[in-house]
């Protein structure tokens, strides 16, 4: 038995290279010629007819159409079935012209290896049954018996090829009367054969599809050919989507359609999943961007933050007790307070928390998000609460605690944004017994805190609320929502080993319920820190930080504490200056984030100097050190900027050791 011929025209070797090795692969009785231009292409042609061409549409020169415009207007090579590779830009036109050329398939880059094999398999079982055909015409120009013979031995190897193709096959009328079927035809609408014969292409189309099959059978009467996506109505009523190969052809004695026809569910399935994991991908980058911008914003804010803080400190040490300028700086210190809880806030949201679950009583937490949230809700969105200040604790991370919060509420907010309403946040203990948590999966029966939020916005139906905690799952406009929000918070309460449910309906709001298992231990009680301002005794201390301002305003602060202050913005000086005079300083004080040398880098070089000089590292954030990590290669202290005056007198005596001034 020959070898079936392909020639596969290309003008990028590379490519070439990579069909001839895929079609080999699955193919091996064929083979495979190659060229990387039409001209070559069509000089192999000459030489010896191959019995399938995949050409690229797009060459130097003469490109894929007018070659195939060639091959089938030349008698001699008018039968090689054509499929040409087009771009995923590739415009209807373009498509048009290569129909009208005679081209018998598209494919489009890039392409599943599944359909461009399918494809050449069809191409190659049609063009063999039309040289059995073409031979048996041949032969039957012999003896009536031989001919009849030929004829018979022929039908038969149709009926073979007909009946077992992997595509539903379909010979009909133009208008619309079906012919002929195969087995798989019938397999997939659920009709005997006897019965489609019976009916018409519209009796089998889906009705959305109807109003095309005329526009489609008189495009396909012009061009010859037609490839095109359309859907079947099964007997049951299941809609299929196919695409169809149709082409004219002489059956019988008379012009007819021959359409083959591929289920092409799991492409499709598959083209879905591809786009959804492409939007998640899309979304996980946003994500991680916004985490990463987070992160420089909250540095440079904190470093304002920390002038703000220092010299309002110090104004106020200066200007007379209970005046009106001492109450306005006060209340400039709390905002700029509250301006760095912000900042941490914004940090916890957009980045993972690790921290371990600790006994927590989550009443604080709440009260401090929605303190958060009044700020930035519209007067038209009231907020009611209903905390019971007497529930237990739960083993929990304030920080994601503070996430769902934060998430929910936002929710709520978009529900109400155009109409207002009340948000109202409840929270008090249940029990839940063995027949409500046998619907749970992860959770026992016990006692557990229940808190709720609701809201009198718009609700959701039913098939929204089967999805909400999906992930990228979202009914928002793109801008304004990544469908993660909700999918974080179910996550988070899973890992509380906790619950959460939804109920909403349309017109009537949504409330969102979380249980959270209370646990006997209590919260560890914050010893509260002492107001007396720990004053220096003249210790020598280098400040290190590349912000003038800051190394300005921070000196000042540390004199005022009672400290001998040496300042550099360099770390690369401040390292000079200490390798010659390791020690004149007692105490080291440097940032984190500076240009050339990091604060890290810096403190390890000192440490090789002078292996007992102490050092704190300060940071306005940094997602490369930790305090964990900053003990680790011994650093004694780790300060959050922006730090208030009496937080960097401790941290100082923390250091140094609590003997000091008052």
């Amino acid at each position: 038995m020959n070898k079936s011929v392909l020639l596969a025209v290309d003008d990028k070797r590379d490519n070439l290279f990579v069909l001839k090795q895929l079609i080999m692969e699955y193919f091996t009785e064929c083979s495979v010629i190659t060229a990387q231009s039409a001209e070559e292409g069509l000089a192999l042609v000459k030489k010896s007819p191959p019995d399938i061409a995949v050409i690229d549409v797009q060459m130097p020169g003469m490109d894929g159409i007018e070659m195939c415009q060639r091959l089938k207007t030349d008698r001699t090579t008018a039968k090689i079935p054509v499929i040409l590779l087009t771009a995923h830009e590739t415009t209807p036109e373009l498509k048009v012209n290569g129909l009208e050329a005679g081209a018998d398939d598209f494919i489009t880059k890039p392409f599943h290896n599944d359909e461009l094999i399918a494809k050449i398999k069809v191409m190659l079982r049609i063009r063999k049954a039309e040289d059995i055909l073409r031979e048996e015409r041949d032969k039957l120009r012999g003896t009536v018996k031989e001919r009849t013979e030929q004829l018979e031995a022929a039908e038969n190897r149709y009926e073979i090829l007909f009946n077992n193709a992997s595509d539903a096959i379909f010979v009909r009328e133009f208008d619309g009367q079906i012919l002929d079927v195969n087995r798989i035809a019938c397999e997939y609408l659920g009709y005997s054969r006897e019965e489609l014969l019976q009916m018409t292409v519209r009796d089998i189309i889906s009705p959305e599809q109807l109003p095309f099959v005329s526009e489609r059978t008189e495009k396909l009467r012009k061009l010859g050919h037609l490839i095109f996506e359309t859907a079947y109505k099964s007997r049951d009523g299941e809609i299929i989507p196919i695409e169809v190969s149709a082409r004219v052809i002489e059956y019988t004695g008379k012009t007819v359609m021959l359409t083959i026809a591929r289920d092409i569910r799991d492409r499709k399935k598959a083209d879905q999943e591809k786009a959804k994991l492409q939007t998640q991908l899309r979304q996980a980058q946003k994500m991680e961007a916004i985490g990463t911008l987070a992160g420089g914003i909250a540095h440079d804010f904190n470093n304002i933050l920390f002038s703000i803080f220092g010299y309002t400190e110090m104004t106020i040490d200066i200007v007379p007790e209970n005046s009106p300028a001492q109450r306005n700086l006060m209340q400039v210190l709390k905002a700029a307070d509250r301006a760095r809880n912000l900042v941490q806030q914004i940090l916890a949201f957009s980045r993972e928390s690790n921290q371990e679950l600790r006994p927590l009583r989550i009443q604080p937490v709440i009260k401090e998000s929605l303190k958060l949230l009044r700020a930035s809700l519209p007067s038209t969105i009231e907020i009611r609460q209903n905390i019971d200040e007497k529930c237990g604790s739960v083993m929990g991370d304030p920080t994601q605690i503070h996430q769902i919060m934060m998430n929910l509420c936002t929710n709520a907010y978009h529900a109400m944004l155009e109409s207002g309403g009340v948000l109202l946040v409840s929270l008090g203990e249940t029990e839940l017994g063995a027949d409500e948590t046998i619907y749970y999966s992860n959770i026992e029966p016990g006692l557990y805190l229940k808190l709720s939020v609701s809201d009198t916005g718009h609700g959701m139906i039913s098939e929204t609320v089967e999805r909400i905690f999906d992930p990228y799952f979202t009914t928002k406009e793109m801008e304004k929502g990544t469908g993660l929000g909700l999918s974080v918070v179910h996550g988070i309460v899973k890992s509380h080993k906790g619950h959460i449910s939804v109920y909403s309906e349309p017109g009537m709001g949504t409330t969102f319920h979380i249980c959270l298992p209370l646990v006997k231990k209590e919260p560890t009680e914050q010893k509260p820190v002492s107001e007396k301002l720990l004053l220096g005794n003249g210790e020598r201390i280098l400040l290190v930080d590349d912000e003038q301002q800051i190394v300005q305003m921070e000196k000042l602060m540390l004199q005022r504490l009672g400290y001998e202050v040496t300042t550099l913005t360099s770390s690369s000086e401040a390292l000079n200056l200490f390798r010659m005079k390791p020690e004149n300083f007692d105490l080291v004080i440097t940032d984190m984030t500076m240009p050339g040398m990091t604060g890290v880098e810096l403190s390890k070089a000192l440490m090789d100097i002078r292996a007992d000089i102490p050092i704190i590292l300060c940071t306005g954030f940094s997602e490369i050190i930790t305090e964990e990590k900053a003990k680790a290669i011994g650093i004694d202290e780790y300060v959050m900027k922006p730090m208030l005056k009496s937080e960097i007198a401790r941290a100082i005596r923390r250091t140094l050791g609590d003997k000091g001034g008052t």
